[in-house]
């Protein structure tokens, strides 16, 4: 592990193999480890960055006080300064919605995007999806009032019942449900923003980025009407839907999951991109 020290805090980051940048997002209720297979499959070839997102893993905030969502977005724009020479951005879930964003802002550094079912919620709501925004808004007031009684084993039956099903849920050992329920705090953090964040999609039709959109034929209806929404903004991108598989695919089917994001990593060389942006 190593270190990358932002204004507020120190992110802790996996920082593994040479070559042209990937940088690799993380879900809610998870670390950097998510993506652990993934940058060891890379990194023959990539230079691999995994950032544990503020309030997972090592990450520390030197203040005390809550991240904020520029905060999270400040990652992904250090590591860029960081890196300096185009990159290719991965997000699953929070992460996807955070890659997202800050695609925005670093839009001129981009190789490629990549997004697995992005948290992007707010975006059905101003669309006006009534069913599918009423769906995903009674999970987050649901888990957004049980984190303000500190009732955290409730949060994580809402949160991780409607993503995996409560007997997966039920089935996991003691000690990993444990660490999942510690960050349900943050994770009511990240459903408040997603609740009230005021964004219109129409911005991002400035990504240029060559963008992979996925999602699991098995998901949710939220998240895949948000790829549809993200489908017919981007510019450059397409779609790939993954068999059997839901929401969590990048830890229930890996080896797919990994091999399609590689694949458009691979067709998308970031020194192709430095010298057009040249």
């Amino acid at each position: 592990m190593t270190t990358l020290k932002l204004k507020r805090s120190t992110i802790s980051l996996t920082d593994v193999g040479s070559g042209p940048a990937v940088v690799l997002l993380h879900g809610s209720a998870s670390s950097r480890h998510q993506w652990r297979k993934l940058a060891t499959q890379l990194s023959d070839r990539y230079r691999v960055l995994v950032p544990d997102l503020h309030g997972y893993g090592e990450t520390i905030l030197h203040d005390g006080a809550p991240p904020r969502l520029s905060d999270e977005l400040g990652i992904v724009r250090g590591l860029a300064d960081h890196i300096g020479e185009p990159f290719h951005l991965v997000g699953h879930s929070f992460g996807g919605a955070i890659a997202l964003g800050a695609a925005r802002l670093v839009h001129d550094r981009l190789a490629s995007l990549t997004l697995f079912e992005p948290a992007a919620f707010h975006f059905l709501r101003d669309a006006g999806d009534t069913e599918a925004w009423s769906e995903i808004d009674d999970i987050a007031q649901k888990h957004m009032g049980y984190a303000w009684e500190r009732k955290l084993e409730e949060c994580a039956d809402i949160m991780m019942g409607y993503w995996i099903g409560i007997p997966a849920w039920k089935a996991m050992s003691q000690e990993k449900r444990a660490v999942i329920i510690a960050t349900m705090p943050k994770v009511a953090s990240e459903w408040r923003w997603i609740t009230l964040i005021e964004d219109e999609l129409a911005r991002y039709a400035k990504i240029a980025a060559p963008t992979l959109l996925l999602r699991g034929v098995h998901t949710r209806v939220p998240p895949r009407r948000v790829i549809d929404l993200l489908r017919n903004t981007l510019p450059n991108c397409r779609l790939e839907e993954i068999q059997g598989a839901g929401h969590m695919a990048p830890l229930t089917h890996p080896e797919i999951v990994n091999a399609v994001i590689q694949a458009h990593i691979d067709r998308h060389p970031a020194d192709l991109t430095k010298a057009e942006a040249a």
